[in-house]
């Protein structure tokens, strides 16, 4: 670690990597070429919410991403008004000040309207890859240089890319470097939005990328998951499927576990061995039998397979990989056979599942046994490491 860095591990004590900004309404509108604003997400006041409209396409935004300080007996899918959300949702002065209650030091920021890897503007790339392509490159500019210039050492944004041009996208990458992002957010699965397979060299360029500037790729769950594929691997359709809206939610976490083994397996750490890999609100407690069961995959299929690995899998995820999580008991009785610096704490701000406003009283129950150096990565250290936090 150098100097930099040092100081930076000293300064932050606790950070979180996984929070949600809702986008506020002049996002868009503010920077969008004229030609393009007609067309271009605006908000809409309807008789019982605030929605995007995007082209004539509405886009509620859920009540269950900005339930914080709500009871759990208010929570609520219902579509919500601006004025209905806490306003730290939306306003980043106020997020300040919702962080301080917490005890969080800084947070790694991901969008609402624009998808957890940009899914609503690449799904928008098939009928006007111009207007998506604006879009996109106007949220870089807000998070950076407006939300997060509110203070650049406390929120911390995350690039979203235009992946149908992947060397575009390597294009947007290196300047939303420029501009202080420290992550650039990507599907899962690729093959969900028609996007080239991990395997495929049409990714070198962006990934690349990535690994010489020392920026992860965060693969967040349900950054992929549409109605097709959540139909495929959870049973859920919605209310009409007969099948319990807690499914979903229970079970969110671990469509990372696929996620997670098609990139190890299509090569993607040994092509890329100085890329770091972060599984975004994945949990932790199912990696230690994930990385067994990798391992005795490989042991025994690695040669019918052709495999592109010449070590076990546990080698480059414990190498390059990193898991996040809330609160998660299992995953810290089993954080040795993990590995101590492979997991980062998060609080999932403002969404149903955030820890906030209890995070400290949260981490002392739940973490407050282990080894201090090793506390100390885990709410902090890794983060400042793994996202390079030392500016």
């Amino acid at each position: 670690m150098n100097a930099n860095a040092e100081q930076a591990d000293r300064r932050y004590s606790v950070v979180s990597v996984d929070d949600h900004v809702v986008e506020p309404p002049n996002v868009f509108q503010d920077r969008l070429p004229a030609k393009l604003r007609e067309r271009g997400p605006r908000v809409v006041s309807t008789d019982d919410a605030d929605v995007w409209e995007i082209d004539g396409t509405r886009h509620p935004i859920t009540g269950l991403s900005a339930m914080a300080g709500r009871s759990f007996e208010e929570y609520t899918p219902k579509a919500l008004r601006f004025v209905e959300m806490r306003p730290g949702c939306h306003d980043a002065a106020q997020r300040l000040i919702d962080m301080d209650a917490d005890g969080v030091d800084a947070e790694l920021l991901f969008g609402t309207l624009a998808g957890l890897a940009g899914g609503t503007f690449i799904d928008l790339a098939a009928q006007d890859a111009e207007l998506a392509m604006a879009c996109m490159a106007a949220y870089n500019d807000w998070l950076a240089s407006e939300w997060c210039a509110v203070d650049q050492a406390r929120l911390v944004p995350q690039c979203i890319l235009p992946l149908w041009d992947l060397q575009a996208a390597a294009i947007e990458l290196e300047r939303c470097i420029g501009i202080g992002h420290k992550a650039a957010l990507l599907p899962g699965l690729p093959h969900v939005f028609d996007l080239p397979a991990f395997a495929s060299d049409a990714w070198v360029p962006l990934l690349s990328t990535c690994e010489e500037a020392g920026v992860p790729i965060a693969l967040h769950i349900g950054g992929s998951i549409g109605r097709k594929q959540a139909a495929e691997t959870l049973g859920a359709l919605g209310p009409d499927a007969g099948v319990p809206a807690e499914t979903l939610v229970a079970s969110a976490p671990l469509t990372n576990y696929g996620v997670l083994a098609n990139v190890v397996f299509s090569g993607v750490p040994v092509r890329y061995p100085k890329l770091k890999i972060v599984s975004v609100e994945s949990g932790i407690g199912w990696i230690g039998y994930f990385l067994e069961r990798m391992d005795w995959t490989y042991e025994r299929h690695r040669f019918w397979t052709h495999s592109q690995l010449t070590e076990p899998p546990s080698h480059y995820f414990r190498r390059q990989i990193y898991g996040t999580f809330l609160v998660d008991d299992t995953g810290i009785d089993t954080i040795e056979r993990i590995g101590t610096r492979n997991v980062m704490w998060e609080s999932d701000y403002p969404h149903t599942d955030t820890t906030w406003p209890k995070s400290r009283e949260l981490i002392k129950t739940h973490l407050g046994h282990l080894a201090p150096e090793i506390l100390h990565d885990v709410i902090a250290g890794n983060a400042v490491r793994v996202y390079s936090l030392e500016t």
